[in-house]
């Protein structure tokens, strides 16, 4: 009896999956998350503040700003196991030999789609991964629908498919259709001809064409009706609070800040518009008020005349009174407010949440410290790095099993370039350390991609007397100032200047007595010293006469 008969004798069990307070009202959050509940006016407020579109467009403009590209997934790959290389090898750990480069022609379809028009909408597909990062940065949660081209049979089981469009999913009508325990596709079932379908009994075929109904895993739920989306149609992102479900819109952590800067910048238009409410009041004290009102009522007159009129007003007193002018502000100015320094402040604490630096909103007033534009750019580029591995780990490697892609990545191109001078050392390093590993005896070839590639040569076991083994024929010279910015061809010679001189330098051996003796053999040693700043005294005492 083996092993395999042992455990079929066992009973199975399973560990309860974790449930989630979240998850009620038939599997569906209805309307309990705020994307849901007050999405538009999340959105509303993220379109009003400067400092939040400012950040967005910057964070896309980053992301994306360099594209995208295709790599392969790996250098080589064993026909027999399917064990994947990153470098050249001979013999699989299976013991085949047997290897595949990429297949080319596997991301022709998928590079043509995504390389044109994605959708009837005449969107690149560059333009629905900018959509996708908005919604992160205001919702925290982003689909892409993925609109299929079913071949099936005549149960309705899915044969083949072919991806025909792209689309942007909006998170406040999609919904993440679960059981009471949190897993996708055990709830509800549709059909793939009648997507009007919608039923909960898994053995259930379809009422119009008796196919085999699919699990329903997403829901659109606008203008009053639901459309059912099946597993493969439609991926699912959150940037900052990645969940079992949905995300948390960061507009919700920020929007005492962004309203407090809405209220500002509104505050600001009202007093410099017509319908600003007035400084403040002039209040005179005066017996003769009838002379004051005709007085006011002429400069008026004048003032509508000539704006730059400056009224001049003496108002009489009864004999031995005096009269009084008092002036009663009704605001205060922007300086006694600290206008600026709030606005400073609660613009770097949004710019801090979303990892944009202030040089990146044009705010290039201090260069020193913390804020060196350098480590600004530095920080920024750290939040984009990580905002397209968001894209690199989950949105394309789906994208890539939607079209059947095994042997190619698609990845966004990093946004800071690098330096050519830069990559032009590193190249000379990768040249020399070639040379010393065919020097060591390695066979040094290069492929396609302009990668060196090392292969251990296997000497002859006998070789003739005097003759030099093959793998030292033609040995490389190594440059020790491969990578650096030192001109080895000056700085090389005149070491070996200075070296030679050195040694055609003659030492003293002889002398009076004996010759071993080092008194007499370093006579010498001042050679080149000025005059008399060198001790000459010699211990004549320890010589053997």
């Amino acid at each position: 009896m083996g092993i395999r008969d042992s455990i079929s004798n066992f009973i199975r069990r399973r560990t309860p999956t974790p449930a989630d307070k979240e998850v009620f009202n038939l599997g569906i959050q209805e309307r309990k998350h705020p994307q849901h509940l007050v999405g538009p006016m999340l959105y509303s407020v993220a379109d009003q503040s400067v400092v939040v579109r400012t950040c967005i467009t910057q964070l896309k403009t980053e992301i994306f700003r360099r594209g995208y590209m295709w790599e392969k997934a790996f250098y080589k790959k064993c026909v027999s196991c399917g064990e994947e290389f990153q470098k050249d090898v001979d013999v699989c750990s299976c013991g085949s030999s047997t290897f595949r480069s990429p297949d080319p022609n596997q991301k022709k379809y998928a590079e043509k789609m995504i390389n044109g028009y994605v959708n009837k909408s005449d969107q690149l597909f560059i333009d629905i991964l900018k959509e996708i990062e908005t919604d992160l940065n205001i919702a925290d949660d982003a689909y892409l629908i993925f609109v299929k081209e079913y071949f099936v049979d005549d149960l309705g089981n899915i044969q083949l498919h072919k991806v025909k469009e792209l689309f942007r999913g909006d998170p406040l009508t999609m919904f993440i259709d679960v059981d009471d325990d949190g897993d996708r596709g055990t709830s509800h079932y549709t059909c793939i001809t009648h997507r009007e379908i919608y039923t909960d009994d898994p053995h259930e075929t379809c009422s119009e064409c008796g196919a085999t109904l699919h699990p329903v895993v997403y829901v659109n739920r606008v203008h009053g009706k639901d459309q059912y989306y099946i597993e493969g149609e439609v991926v699912h992102i959150s940037k900052f609070n990645p969940s079992r479900l949905y995300g948390k819109p960061p507009i919700l952590t920020l929007w005492n800040h962004i309203t407090t800067l809405i209220a500002m910048e509104t505050y600001i238009n009202t007093s410099y518009s017509k319908a600003r409410t007035p400084k403040g009041i002039l209040a005179v004290q005066t017996n003769n008020m009838d002379s004051l009102i005709r007085y006011w009522r002429g400069v008026k007159e004048k003032l509508e005349k000539d704006p730059h009129y400056i009224p001049i007003m003496g108002i009489e007193t009864e004999a031995g009174g005096r009269g009084d002018v008092k002036w009663v502000p009704f605001m205060q100015s922007l300086k006694e407010m600290d206008y600026s320094a709030v606005k400073d402040d609660l613009r770097q604490r949004i710019g801090a949440f979303y990892g944009v630096s202030n040089i990146f909103q044009a705010d290039s007033s201090a260069g020193s410290g913390l804020n060196n534009e350098g480590l600004q750019i530095t920080v920024t580029n750290r939040t984009v790095e990580l905002a397209q591995n968001v894209y690199n780990k989950y949105l394309f490697p789906f994208l890539e099993k939607q079209f059947g892609v095994t042997d190619w990545n698609i990845r966004l191109l990093r946004s800071e370039e690098e330096d050519e001078t830069h990559a032009l050392r590193r190249r000379e390093v990768e040249v020399a350390l070639a040379g010393q590993m065919k020097n060591l005896g390695f066979e040094v070839d290069m492929d396609e991609d302009g990668n060196f590639i090392y292969k251990k040569v296997v000497k002859p076991e006998e070789q003739v007397g005097g003759a030099k083994p093959e793998g030292e024929e033609g040995l490389i010279e190594a440059d020790p100032y491969a990578g650096t910015d030192v001109d080895a061809s000056r700085v090389g010679q005149m070491q070996a200047q200075l070296l030679s001189g050195a040694m055609n330098q003659p030492v003293q051996t002889q002398g009076r007595g004996n010759t071993s003796s080092k008194a007499l053999q370093l006579a010498n040693r001042n050679t080149g010293s000025p005059a008399g700043t060198a001790n000459e005294n010699v211990d004549r005492r320890t010589e053997t006469r």
